[in-house]
């Protein structure tokens, strides 16, 4: 038997903010396009980098919360949200609390009216894991299992109960294991990995970090000007016209760009490779910083 929760609400607004970014993104590319580097160019690139990053990342969740079911058979409970699912035996779940005994905090993750995922803490409870599209407590079911509580959405939440006990009684037809299974697309949900998505970070403020500073003081570089990473390599004239000091920070956004990718498919297999291509990325932006410093004087 499967339940699905009402997830209208939650698609909407989650929806509506994916549009908004897409359209704000695309409005300040075109603002950009063509302004030589200063404060209003890089206010106009980073603003539209964001939004066109906010928006599939939006569409993503909106799409995972579109899935958003609960599955019941004799052997497990089955918690699917996007390309993710949560396995839970049947035999592995001790009680179920209702959401308005219990009370219902904030949920670290995606916490927005109508879609609630991510992490949270109850006094009487511990550590919960949401998968849920409640607008009101009424709604919120705590599945207290031997090894994680779930905090689920369902409309009739004693109904649930029921088919939950009536399965236990029956008992399972195959031994089977607590586990989370991951789809092909699980690789887009890098960010739900704390330590990535702080090395991302680090790389994407250290890549603002290089752009911000050839905003602030290209206006006062020479006409001709002496580019490190051209000596280094061997090529080129003495002097280059200005417009070159662009060449770097380019290069350095690109190879970001590649390297999230890239973390992204690693990561989904063996996470310390994903970590050690997010880090090398720093890296080179750390390098594109130094570089641009050097020319600039």
């Amino acid at each position: 038997m499967r339940y699905r929760p009402r997830r209208a609400p939650g698609l909407a607004i989650g929806g509506l903010i994916s549009l908004w970014a897409l359209g704000a993104g695309l409005l300040l590319l075109v603002l950009a396009r063509g302004q030589e580097p200063g404060p209003a160019a890089f206010l106009a690139w980073g603003g539209a980098a964001a939004a066109l990053l906010l928006a599939p990342a939006f569409a993503f969740q909106a799409w995972s919360l579109a899935t958003l079911s609960y599955a019941i058979d004799r052997n497990a409970l089955v918690i699917r949200f996007g390309p993710s699912q949560q396995v839970v035996p049947l035999g592995s779940i001790e009680r179920l609390v209702a959401g308005e005994a219990a009370g219902v905090p904030r949920v670290r993750g995606l916490d927005w009216w109508g879609c609630h995922v991510g992490r949270a803490r109850l006094e009487r409870i511990g550590p919960v894991l949401f998968y849920s599209a409640h607008r009101s407590p009424a709604e919120v079911l705590y599945v207290v299992t031997q090894e994680q509580t779930y905090a689920l959405s369902v409309a009739d939440p004693e109904g649930f109960a029921r088919e939950i006990l009536r399965r236990q009684e029956l008992g399972p037809t195959a031994p089977l294991q607590h586990h989370a299974r991951h789809g092909a697309l699980a690789p887009l949900a890098l960010w739900n990995d704390p330590r990535a998505r702080a090395l991302a970070a680090a790389a994407l403020a250290a890549a603002a970090l290089a752009w911000l500073q050839l905003a602030l003081r290209y206006g006062a570089a020479p006409e001709a000007i002496a580019l490190p990473w051209r000596a280094a390599a061997g090529a080129g004239e003495p002097l280059a016209p200005r417009p070159a000091l662009i060449e770097a920070p380019q290069a350095a956004t690109a190879i970001l760009a590649a390297s999230l990718v890239l973390a992204a498919l690693l990561h989904h297999r063996e996470r310390v490779a994903g970590y050690l291509v997010l880090a090398a990325a720093t890296a080179v932006q750390a390098i594109c910083f130094a570089a641009l410093w050097i020319a600039l004087g």
